[in-house]
């Protein structure tokens, strides 16, 4: 009996022997799945001893097949657990499975820990990103590395972007031991590395003195690509004699990195030289596929699609054809290849779905896009994101804003930026709580990257969310777009010291985005302060030669706050553009000098500088200001077409042609426009206003959509309604505006409106009811002294003047205007002397009357009152002199009680009207020849009634027709002998 138990167990282990020589040989030969067959056969049979078990934990292993290697766990004996070649597969088990709890258990528990599993708990690590915990491993361990260990902690610092990393990466290089210091596969590991961290210096200087093989040259040529040093990766290239083919993919990346003419070149006669030396039979797919990228990248269509045709069609040969069709603006042609993978049944991958949705967005086709979304079963993060993105780019927010509320998967790092950029865009309470929550709620490595925070920052600012976004920007990690996002946000809510403030604690870090943000602050600041601390600060960058971008927001600043002086300097020395003209257009309106805006735009026209729509507006203002028909319709028939469905345009067309008289054109622009805006109807409403036309204006507003009507537009058909004496529909329009939307404006609008229709007591009654709540207001005082000199009333207005006169101290402005009305009142009603004693104590105080002042177009020549600087002043005088006999011989005569100066001894009442400025610019006409039959002119005061009433005899005598603009209204005098104002003025 014991020889035959003796011959059984020689038998036994002879099959054992066998079996795991086999298994060994067939792992070696990654045979995997035929390991698993004959394990399953053997052990219906026979016990397996731990290296058979072993040798089939190795097989689950590389197959991932983690269900059976973890029933095999489960029936190990508490020996085979101790052994330590199965507990290093199983380590490696479970780090694939990503249970690294059991994995450290088993390597905890080992009795043997050995150098191989230790490395596979670095790998494991690693490759469930827990590379950190891989390297503090390693810093515990108590046995010697080898070269395994040296190759795997490279990759995992590789993998690892912060600075802890990358020096424990830099010093394990640095003490490598001398056995591996030729090591070629440690050594291109740790150039991957140094490369992965930009260390592109030290990668070089240890290429330089390392054994190299072809890895290590395309190790060195994908860093160049990675630290964008292209034209180091092609020179590299260059160098090596005989580039195998992943040598060759890595170029042509590089080349596809480039994407330029030169790149091209080079790719082309490389691709060409190889297809030529294998007759036209590359094999690898991989290195045709990387040739097409290039070419498609670099767009060179002919080659491209020529390589395509002869490829083997898949997902990566589309997508490189239609990245270069949807660079080059060719949308339809990426959907057209979209078609061609359907019938040749070719399953779209997610760069596929990103690619056609980019497509559709391209050819602003929003729904298209939805619907193709819509079918995409599994959606990733970057599917969602390209979606979400493409509807906030294309006015879609609320959309963008309840996909990302509908996400089925958890946002990635882009969509919250996107989320909060959809939030910036949308102006309601709902999306704003929204994104608090997620801000709230974003886990710590979202807080920690700058790109959300700043996206965050620019919502909560758009939000005027000032102060969180303030204790944000405190906690943040900053970078310079951070600075200007807070900078931008502080223009956005109208807090340019803020702007000011931020930008001069940067010292030296400034960007050109802060730089432009902080003139723009300046220029915002429109003071003296803003002015002074603009002016040193671009004192000190002229040496860096600033940029133009730099430059055009100085010249604005200037601009702005009208430093005419450097605006011009500066102006001179810049190359011209749109741009440039815009800010010198600007600041030259808001001087009042629209003829400089009207030369710059013949220079613009000499210099062929093409002009955009701000130049447009800014010209067309300056005409509305000029006020001259004919030089709108010489302007304006330059327009070009281009321009005609610009919304700001037609606003300021209908400006334009309201205050040069010709309320039919602006009415035409008006209706051409499809959609009005509150701007369109209260430039529309102003035109009829301005021209007499009130009627029209009340009927205008009572089309327009309740919700666009603000307090622009009830002012100007308040206004309307005063010029026009239309007080039943001006009190009905007043009633109707809620109480806490009646600003100071409107109630003066509404006094203004009863003074002038001589209902003072309905007026008195408002003032009062604005008083109960509000400080006195100046303009509405002046209302009723206007009111009280129209109705020569001195005791209204004695009345009026006392009330406001304590509040007039600090207000030379009002305090001259009010008691030039006063004195003007009661000279109107005969009392001379105290009129007299009124003009006497402002002279004495140093008040003064504004000087008259108008200007006609005739050569753009304005006259101050009792003007003689002209050449032609004999001839302007003596035409006066006969064109006042002419009209007296009518029956004209001369109301001295408008005169609101005292008179000297050698003066007369004719003699001092005669020479108001209006009635010098009138004489310059008619002394023109041919004397033109539409006289047109502009005053920077309120015609008085003499000359109202001269200019009304002037049109009727000489049949012409005169229009003057003065500061209030439009006047047009017709042959006739009437006014459109009906002498309401």
């Amino acid at each position: 009996m014991l020889v035959g138990f003796s011959i059984r167990s020689r038998c036994l282990f002879s099959t054992l022997t066998e079996t795991n020589n086999q298994l060994k040989q067939l792992n070696a030969k990654k045979q995997y799945e035929k390991v698993i067959d004959l394990f399953g056969k053997y052990t219906k049979k026979n016990l397996s001893d731990d290296t058979t078990i072993n040798q089939m934990l190795k097989a689950c292993v590389e197959l991932g097949d983690t269900k059976r290697g973890l029933d095999i766990y489960q029936r190990l004996s508490s020996q085979s657990k101790e052994n330590h070649l199965i507990q290093t597969n199983l380590i490696r088990l479970f780090m694939n499975s990503g249970d690294l709890t059991k994995a450290r258990e088993i390597f905890n528990q080992s009795r043997n820990t050995t150098i191989v599993m230790y490395n596979a708990m670095f790998h494991g690590l690693s490759n469930n990103q827990e590379g950190k915990q891989a390297i503090d491993l390693f810093q515990q361990m108590s046995i010697e590395p080898n070269e395994y260990t040296y190759t795997i902690l490279f990759k995992t610092c590789s993998k690892l972007t912060d600075q802890k990393s990358m020096y424990f990466g830099k010093d394990l290089l640095k003490t490598l031991p001398n056995q591996y210091r030729n090591h070629t596969i440690i050594l291109n590991s740790a150039l991957h590395m140094l490369m992965q961290h930009g260390e592109v210096d030290l990668a070089e200087k240890c290429f330089s003195q390392m054994a190299k093989d072809a890895t290590s040259y395309g190790v060195m040529m994908s860093g160049y690509v990675k630290n964008k040093r292209i034209q180091d990766a092609m020179d590299l290239f260059a160098r090596i004699k005989n580039p195998n083919d992943v040598i060759y993919i890595v170029f042509f990346n590089a080349c596809s990195q480039a994407a330029n003419f030169k790149a091209l070149d080079v790719g082309k006669r490389v691709f060409f030289q190889l297809w030529t030396k294998s007759n036209g039979k590359i094999s690898n797919e991989k290195l045709l596929h990387a040739a097409l990228a290039m070419f498609a990248k670099c767009s060179d269509v002919e080659n491209a699609e020529k390589l395509f045709a002869r490829l083997h069609r898949n997902q990566m040969t589309y997508g490189s054809m239609m990245v270069m069709y949807n660079q080059r603006n060719q949308p339809r042609k990426t959907l057209l290849l979209f078609e061609q993978m359907k019938m040749e049944k070719i399953e779209p991958n997610e760069q596929i779905f990103i690619l056609i949705l980019n497509a559709l967005f391209q050819l602003h086709d929003s729904i298209r896009a939805k619907e193709f979304f819509d079918q995409i079963s599994k959606k990733s993060s970057m599917v969602y994101d390209v979606m979400l993105n493409g509807l906030a780019s294309h006015n879609r927010a609320e959309e963008a804003f309840n996909l990302f509320r509908s996400m089925s998967i958890s946002p990635s790092e882009y969509s919250l930026s996107i989320l909060f950029k959809i939030c910036s865009r949308l102006n309601d309470r709902q999306s704003i709580e929204f994104a608090k929550s997620i801000f709230q709620e974003m886990p710590k490595k979202y807080r920690e990257n700058t790109v959300i925070i700043n996206s965050a920052l620019h919502m909560f600012m758009q939000h005027r969310q000032v102060s969180l976004a303030e204790k944000i920007f405190s906690q943040m990690n900053k970078d310079a777009i951070s600075y200007g996002v807070m900078m931008s946000g502080y223009l956005t809510n109208n807090q340019p010291e803020q702007v000011i403030d931020m930008f001069l604690k940067l010292n030296d870090q400034t960007d050109e985005v802060n730089m432009l943000l902080f003139f723009g602050a300046c220029a915002e600041l429109d003071n003296e302060k803003g002015l002074k601390v603009g002016k040193q600060i671009f004192s000190q960058i002229s040496s860096r030669q600033p940029s133009e971008k730099v430059l055009h927001a100085v010249l604005n600043m200037f601009a702005k706050c009208s430093d005419t002086t450097n605006a011009e300097s500066l102006f001179s020395k810049l190359k011209k553009n749109a741009l440039s003209y815009g800010c010198m257009m600007t600041m030259y309106n808001n001087q009042n000098e629209p003829d400089r805006t009207l030369s710059l735009y013949e220079e613009m026209k000499r210099e062929k500088i093409e002009l955009d729509h701000l130049n447009w507006v800014l010209i067309l203002n300056a005409l509305a200001d000029l006020s001259d028909l004919s030089t709108c319709e010489s302007v304006t028939s330059e327009l070009l077409e281009k321009f005609s469905n610009d919304i700001q345009i037609q606003n300021a067309l209908i400006h334009m042609w309201g205050k040069a008289s010709s309320a039919d054109r602006a009415r035409d622009v008006f209706e051409q426009i499809s959609e009005p805006t509150n701007m369109s109807y209260s430039a529309m409403i102003n035109a009829y206003d301005l021209n007499g036309l009130g009627r029209e204006a009340v009927q205008l507003y009572r089309q327009i959509p309740e919700e666009i009507i603000d307090d622009i537009i009830n002012l100007c058909v308040l206004n309307a309604c005063s010029h026009s004496s239309l007080i039943n529909e001006a009190e009905e329009i007043f009633r109707n505006i809620p109480i806490e939307k009646r600003t100071e404006k409107i109630y003066s609008t509404m006094i203004h409106c009863y003074n002038r229709s001589n209902l003072v007591n309905k007026a008195e009654e408002l003032l009062s009811q604005y008083e109960e709540s509000h400080s006195p207001c100046y303009s509405m005082y002046m209302s009723f002294l206007s009111a009280a000199r129209n109705q020569r009333n001195p005791l209204l207005a004695q009345k009026m003047f006392d009330r406001i006169e304590p509040y007039l101290k600090d207000q030379n402005i009002y305090a001259t205007s009010a008691q030039v009305l006063l004195a003007h009142t009661y000279a109107l009603a005969g009392d001379s002397a105290t009129a007299s004693t009124i003009r006497i104590k402002m002279n004495q105080s140093g008040l003064k009357k504004l000087g008259g002042l108008s200007w006609t177009v005739v050569n753009g020549k304005k006259f101050r009152a009792h003007d003689r600087s002209h050449k032609q002043s004999n001839q302007i005088y003596a035409e006066l002199e006969r064109l006042t006999n002419e009209l007296k011989e009518h029956g004209y005569q001369c109301d001295a009680s408008w005169i609101s100066r005292p008179m000297m001894n050698d003066e007369t009442g004719e003699s001092v009207l005669s020479g108001h400025s209006e009635r010098l610019a009138i004489a310059y006409n008619l002394i023109q020849r041919p004397i033109p039959k539409r006289i047109q002119i502009m005053e920077n005061l309120r015609v008085c009634g003499d000359c109202h009433t001269f200019t009304k005899w002037v049109a009727q005598v000489r049949q012409c027709t005169i229009i003057i603009c003065d500061a209030n209204r439009t006047h047009h005098f017709h042959p006739d002998g009437h006014c459109s104002c009906g002498d309401f003025f």
